[in-house]
């Protein structure tokens, strides 16, 4: 026993800690922990695994940094994509550091899933837009614990949930105002639209993806036009058939004599004066690509090529968001492709 006592008493010396400092800290670790009971006192595995597990989460806190660090660096590292993308995260964070003070400052090992749902309620009004935010946000921390700066398997935006969003239908264009938005376009002051309104059509080209693509992309001998990862949204590479409406339709849009882009300067402006002088408005949002989802199905039929067609991961969104055959005729979906 006196061995015992010994060996206590120089074991406390060399850590530098008194008797009775260790036997609180013994204290505080068995209550918090909640350590369960044994015949022969508490249990020293999970005693040690606590403390393990403790020690890496500190380690990771000291090696961490703060906020406006960790965001300038993940920039840094996502300076080649896309400039949209870059802009997105910018706008988000931007937000947050606006709206919550001092963040800028605060170590991302320190922030909870909990600060982040207050943070995301406090700056975002909608649900759409903290889940938006969510995303992002996952992406920075992930980057951070890839970094080190935060411990393993600690993502705060990882455990937070938002219920899904109940998606409106989209209405794809009339028959009719197909044929007011065609025959506007084929006028001489908007026929430089011409092109990229095909494309958006009888594709199912993003609007954002049109304005990154390239008369090179349009392969007319293997009648596919080419969606390059760097063009699309997802990051992901797709062909899509060129139909023989959009084939005659290309056919007959004016291109410039060294090829380039498809979309013509001032394209935004263009575009928009396209649309009110068709009547359509107001204009809704992605609808071309709607009513090529919409028109092929009624026609095709053929879910599993439309999905690849549109760059679908799964045909969840499809079924849920993009079709809707309301006030289409057979008679019209033949006509639209043919």
């Amino acid at each position: 026993m006196q061995n015992v006592e010994t060996e206590m008493k120089e074991a406390l010396e060399t850590a530098g800690i008194t008797l009775l400092q260790a036997v609180r800290l013994a204290l505080d670790l068995v209550e918090t922990g909640r350590v369960r009971q044994h015949r022969g006192g508490v249990s020293m595995r999970q005693c040690r695994e606590m403390i393990q597990l403790g020690c890496e989460q500190w380690r990771a806190r000291r090696h961490s940094v703060s906020f406006s660090v960790a965001l300038r660096d993940m920039l840094s590292a996502k300076s080649r994509r896309r400039q949209h993308t870059v802009a997105e995260i910018k706008s988000v964070c931007g937000r947050l550091l606006r709206g919550v003070p001092g963040l800028g400052r605060r170590r991302v090992s320190g922030i909870t899933a909990q600060q982040l749902a207050e943070m995301l309620e406090q700056v975002f009004p909608t649900q759409r837009q903290r889940a938006k935010a969510r995303v992002i946000l996952h992406g920075l921390f992930a980057h951070c614990r890839r970094r080190g700066w935060l411990h393993t398997g600690d993502n705060p935006a990882a455990m937070l949930r938002y219920d899904s969003l109940e998606e409106k239908e989209i209405v794809p264009l009339a028959w009719e105002q197909i044929q007011s938005l065609l025959g506007t376009a084929r006028r001489a002051g908007h026929r430089p639209c011409m092109a990229a309104l095909g494309l958006m059509l009888w594709a199912g080209i993003r609007p954002a993806e049109v304005t990154r693509l390239s008369w090179s992309d349009i392969d007319s001998a293997e009648g596919v036009v080419a969606v390059h990862p760097q063009h699309s949204k997802t990051g992901g590479c797709r062909h899509v058939h060129i139909c023989p409406a959009l084939k005659r339709w290309l056919a007959h849009c004016p291109r410039p004599a060294g090829g380039g882009r498809v979309c013509p300067p001032n394209w935004q402006r263009r575009w928009k004066r396209l649309r009110t002088a068709s009547g359509i408005i107001p204009w809704p949002q992605d609808v071309l690509r709607h009513t090529f989802a919409s028109y092929h199905a009624k026609h095709f039929r053929n879910f599993p090529l439309l999905q690849l067609e549109m760059g679908h991961r799964s045909a969840a969104l499809l079924r849920s968001r993009y079709l809707s055959m309301r006030g289409i005729t057979a008679a019209h979906a033949a006509a639209f492709w043919k």
